[in-house]
């Protein structure tokens, strides 16, 4: 098996796995779990779905997508949902969030150390080997 395609076969395993779990804390968990460790996972999850679909920037990554959460995570503070005339239960409101708070953008912190961690521990294109 070619050294790319192993790699894009265990983001993409990780990937799934992270995503499962995202979806049993949504159904299941309550309180600190449901509260901070999905948005801690929610990082790994996006890291390993992008480096399914491109080798570029692997150790700038998770930094680009810390901005990004971050971005987001603003958005909710302005009420980007209202002004785009979303109602809150629909489903573009639920997916931009509804809701600012400083625990997230913590949460998100944490989990792209997670992301650092990752990007250190599976080699990239660039990486001999």
């Amino acid at each position: 098996m070619r050294p790319k395609t192993k790699r894009k076969l265990i983001y993409s395993a990780f990937f799934a796995a992270i995503l499962a779990a995202e979806i049993l804390i949504g159904m299941y968990a309550h309180g600190f779990v449901r509260e901070y460790i999905g948005d801690v996972l929610v990082m790994p999850a996006m890291y390993f779905f992008v480096r399914i679909f491109t080798e570029k920037f692997p150790r700038t990554l998770p930094l680009i997508l810390f901005i990004f959460a971050c971005a987001v995570e603003v958005s909710q503070y302005f009420g980007l949902y209202k002004i785009l005339g979303f109602s809150r239960g629909s489903l573009p409101a639920i997916i931009i969030g509804t809701g600012f708070a400083w625990g997230d953008l913590i949460a998100y912190a944490a989990g792209s150390v997670l992301d650092l961690i990752a990007a250190a521990a599976i080699p990239s294109a660039d990486d001999p080997g």
